[in-house]
């Protein structure tokens, strides 16, 4: 007897399409997010920086603010 090949339904080839687009935006999402992280970390890093020599500059001031009274 011969084997009979189950062709898939137009329900499953919609199916197919649907999950594979959905793949494909899951991708550029993962990208998109990835690179957003990746500037954020930058943004963080600079933002340290900047503190610290807000921090450096405001003791500066206060300790020549100190020495004039």
């Amino acid at each position: 007897m011969a084997k009979i090949i189950q062709f898939p339904t137009r329900k499953q080839l919609k199916k197919k399409d649907i999950v594979e687009s959905l793949k494909m935006e899951i991708e550029y999402c993962e990208e998109n997010l990835k690179e957003a992280m990746q500037q954020l970390d930058e943004i963080n890093e600079e933002v340290v920086f900047l503190t610290k020599e807000y921090h450096l500059l405001l003791k500066e001031l206060t300790d020549l603010t100190k020495e004039k009274e």
